[in-house]
């Protein structure tokens, strides 16, 4: 692979410590979260575990880092400038206070301090979501990738504001008053938090990543199922409000289209990967996992919405597909970019003003790549694990060998990126501390 990538427009970017920052909270987010689930599975989680357990996980470390990645990249694939470096900093700082103060009143049950907490994550997504709205508008027309970042920033936005509300409605009930309930403000907010800002933004990245990285384009059938794949925001909209408002119709139509704008962008993936120019990197062999599981959890979840497109139970599908859906395609996608993210930031950092000068590694010598293959295999077979166990395949003491294996792969995975910051980011001493241009 090439050193970096071309086509991009990096004279835009902002200083590459701003998102590196993001991703290493994002580990620590990662880690801890992994642990808390760990103890649910064997049943000594305190407190509100499981809330704890999918903040962690889905705010701290998958959210923070898309929030980290389109900061810096928007203003690269969009040739724009970054609104702000400073809202930027901010954000950084009121998510993670918001987000581990969260995790902490969930597991100590301290009601109260959820919704102080629930404010100041609230305060930080708003700000991301203006500094990022803001710098989107400069963008004259918008391809497949902005158009689905947008709607992942208008998703974010109403993500945060019900979020909110559900932490207020802990202590003082708010829902009453507007005729709905809680159970369905929590389908809403889940259903625009996973469907809309976390897999809109995945859709939208992966529309560049995955040609640019297997130096393939769009082409024949691939148009067609794109054109699919466009009715994805709509449907999300259409489910949410179902759920919502408790119209059954409604959410019986945004399930459909977003099944089927699932599975026409799992077929363009796996299309990309099939056609690829380049040999395989732990960026690719994740994305391929992604493109399988992708189309695993469409059709186990598709009978189970069309049974019932309202029930709790399958929010995000049937339990088995819970897990093919956040570990199979969440965890192994912001997995597979990490991997090439992390070593490509250190690297412009740190190598790309020797290039032609001196001998200077390539981006995927950064990192250990016996490590990484590693930590892919205890993750796929962890995974596997998981899933088949919930589908009552394998003993449910398999579940629990499962999670274990996913913390250890998960744990090496940060290990193998932090080893990268560590070993290559010490060249010129002090840069993550900052430097006056991460301010405006």
């Amino acid at each position: 692979m090439s050193a970096v990538p071309g086509g991009l427009s990096t004279d835009q970017q902002p200083p590459m410590t701003v998102p590196l920052r993001y991703f290493l909270v994002g580990f620590a987010f990662l880690l801890a979260g992994g642990g808390v689930g760990l103890a649910g599975l064997l049943d000594s989680a305190p407190g509100l575990a499981a809330l704890a357990h999918v903040h962690l996980l889905l705010v701290g470390w998958v959210c923070l880092t898309i929030m980290g990645a389109m900061t810096q990249f928007v203003p690269v694939w969009s040739n724009v400038p970054l609104h702000s470096r400073r809202l930027a900093n901010v954000t950084l700082a009121l998510v993670t206070v918001g987000v581990a103060g969260l995790a902490w009143s969930f597991l100590a049950a301290r009601p109260h301090w959820i919704h102080g907490f629930g404010g100041i994550l609230l305060t930080g997504i708003w700000t991301f979501a203006y500094n990022l709205g803001r710098t989107l508008a400069r963008v004259e027309r918008f391809d497949a990738t902005e158009a689905h970042f947008a709607f992942a920033l208008g998703s974010f936005a109403v993500v945060g504001t019900l979020g909110f509300l559900l932490a207020l409605d802990f202590t003082m009930p708010v829902f009453p008053a507007a005729g709905v309930t809680r159970p369905q403000v929590v389908g809403a907010h889940a259903t625009l938090a996973v469907f809309g800002a976390v897999l809109a933004t995945v859709f939208g990245a992966l529309y560049q990543l995955a040609t640019m990285f297997t130096q393939t384009e769009l082409h024949g059938v691939d148009g067609h199922l794109a054109r699919v794949e466009y009715t994805y925001p709509a449907g999300v909209v259409a489910l949410a409000t179902g759920r919502l408002l408790a119209v059954r119709w409604l959410a019986l139509v945004g399930a459909a289209l977003v099944v089927a704008g699932v599975v026409a962008f799992a077929v363009v993936l796996a299309r990309k990967l099939a056609e690829t120019q380049v040999e395989r990197t732990p960026m690719l062999t994740r994305y391929a996992v992604v493109a399988v599981a992708l189309v695993a959890w469409s059709v186990s979840t598709a009978t189970a919405w069309v049974r019932d497109p309202l029930s709790r139970a399958t929010l995000f599908g049937p339990e088995v597909g819970v897990h093919l859906l956040f570990v199979g395609v969440v965890g192994f996608v912001v997995a597979g970019s990490l991997y090439h993210v992390v070593p490509f930031v250190v690297w412009v950092h740190q190598y790309s003003d020797r290039l032609g000068f001196e001998p200077v590694p390539m981006i995927d010598d950064l990192y250990d790549d016996r490590l990484a293959a590693v930590d892919w295999t205890l993750l796929v077979v962890g995974a596997l694990a998981l899933v088949l166990s919930r589908a009552g395949v394998l003993p449910e003491v398999v579940a629990v060998v499962g999670g274990v294996l996913l913390l250890v792969g998960f744990v090496l995975f940060a290990a193998n990126l932090l080893g990268v910051v560590w070993r290559h980011g010490r060249v010129r001493s002090g840069w993550l501390g900052g430097r006056p241009e991460d301010a405006d």
